[in-house]
């Protein structure tokens, strides 16, 4: 039994991480638009973004996606 749960539980406890979808920038232009944050990340709101676009250009850059992911408004990938 224990040896079955030393199995189990590690796989369990990863399925989240593996299921997260990867942030991508689909458009290629360096920052990430509200339909590419939504996309790795359904549960962010559009508020949410606007909030994490300090310089509110409608994107976030590299910048501003470490500090969201600093801020917890974000979840780290890896």
């Amino acid at each position: 039994m224990k040896k079955t749960a030393l199995i189990i539980l590690p796989a369990l406890l990863a399925t989240p991480l593996l299921a997260e979808t990867p942030l991508v920038d689909a458009d290629g232009n360096g920052t990430y638009s509200y339909n590419e944050i939504s996309a790795a990340h359904p549960d962010v709101s559009e508020d949410a973004f606007a909030e994490m676009d300090a310089n509110g250009d409608g994107e976030i850059d590299a910048d501003e996606l470490a500090m969201a992911k600093d801020a917890g408004m974000i979840p780290s990938e890896g």
